[in-house]
Order: C-alpha cells, then sequence, then structure tokens
C-alpha cells in the first residue's frame, strides 16, 4: 500500500469540497460538520459527479435522482443503485489522504 496525499489539513474548513483524479481513481474529499469524509467523486447509478451533492447529517444525495448514501459505509439509504465506495482518511504529516494498492 501507498500513500496519496490529497490535501494540507490547514485548508481544510465545512464546505471544503475537492475532486482528486488519480489514473482511473476519482475521489471527493469533503469536510461537513467538522466531519471529514472521501468518497468516489460519481454517483454508482449513472456516474453522476458528486461535487455539488447535498450532505445531510451523516447521508450523501447525488444531484440527479436524489439517491442517498451512508457517509460512513457507502450503503444506499434509498434510490436503485449500488453502494458508494468509501475510503478511510490517513493522514501522515500536515496532509491527509488514502492508501492505495502497489499497482494503481
Amino acid at each position: 500500500m501507498r500513500f496519496l496525499a490529497l490535501e494540507k489539513l490547514i485548508n481544510l474548513h465545512d464546505g471544503y469540497r475537492k475532486v482528486v483524479k488519480h489514473n482511473a481513481l476519482e475521489v471527493l474529499l469533503m469536510q461537513e460538520e467538522g466531519c471529514l469524509h472521501i468518497v468516489h467523486a460519481r454517483c454508482p447509478h449513472q456516474e453522476q459527479s458528486l461535487q455539488s451533492a447535498e450532505v445531510v447529517g451523516n447521508h450523501l444525495y447525488c444531484p440527479r435522482h436524489q439517491y442517498g448514501f451512508d457517509l460512513s459505509t457507502g450503503w444506499q439509504i434509498d434510490g436503485a443503485c449500488g453502494p458508494l465506495k468509501v475510503y478511510a482518511p490517513i493522514f501522515e504529516g500536515a496532509l491527509i489522504g488514502i492508501e492505495l494498492p502497489d499497482e494503481q
């Protein structure tokens, strides 16, 4: 596993959102109500960008069809598609990122 840095911790604040692309991977880093979340940047239903998705509590809602996902688990809470990939935040010094398998 190797560390992929997404952002400097000093830049994070409530309402912060950033899409990071690395090869075929596209993740959305966001901070809402003091909580950091890192998820796949597109809805599993029709690949709609989630950068402008509404977040209510611990649920994210896709802007296209309002399908909802639990931000802790990625499980769908309503709608008709599969789960959203959720990544564990990794802290390395003053950076936040995710772990990638060695082949990515």
